[in-house]
């Protein structure tokens, strides 16, 4: 339950922060400003994450922030579940059994 209340204050916030920021960009700029948050979100959720010590690992921050692809993005999800994956170390013998 607390996490749900955590969750819906996130998205309600950026609900409210996104509109209020839109509302201080001139009218012609507004359709380029939401293309770039489109572009840098879909960015940040294909391309995976770089290691922490990357130099790439600033660039790809930068993007993920100004695509408000940040908290449970669908890289980050992906990340924890190939960490928390099984790994099978084993190997088969002749007859394909572990």
């Amino acid at each position: 339950m607390k996490q749900a209340l955590i969750t819906g204050g996130k998205i309600s916030g950026i609900i409210t922060l996104v509109p209020l920021l839109l509302a201080q960009v001139p009218e012609p700029w507004d359709t380029l400003v939401c293309t770039i948050i489109i572009v840098c979100g879909a960015l940040a959720t294909v391309i995976p994450a770089p290691q922490p010590q990357s130099a790439w690992s600033a660039l790809y921050k930068g993007v993920a922030f100004v695509g408000l692809n940040f908290g449970w993005a669908a890289n980050h999800l992906a990340a924890t579940q190939a960490q928390t994956a099984p790994h099978n170390t084993e190997t088969p013998d002749a007859d394909g059994k572990v």
